[in-house]
């Protein structure tokens, strides 16, 4: 289920913030790929496209501008703003 997406561009740019921090940390808990997905969607909204993306981007497994093409294509509500306006 798509929910509206509450980071914004600042949050997603920066690589030290504690939502990707959070990320890594339940990574290196040894969670599965499927239950972080699943607690980021759960805390952070969007669908299976972003959560997985944020994952990604949080462990360097995928650039945070695939993330900004991904919410751009697929907006999913008020709380993401697209940094082109």
């Amino acid at each position: 289920m798509d929910t509206t997406f509450k980071l914004g561009t600042k949050t997603l740019l920066d690589p030290d913030a504690v939502e990707y921090q959070w990320i890594r940390s339940m990574t290196l808990d040894g969670l599965t790929r499927s239950q972080i997905n699943e607690s980021i969607k759960r805390c952070l909204g969007g669908n299976n496209n972003t959560a997985n993306l944020m994952r990604q981007v949080a462990n360097k497994e995928a650039s945070v501008n695939q993330l900004l093409t991904e919410l751009e294509l697929h907006p999913m509500g008020e709380a993401w703003h697209s940094p082109r306006g």
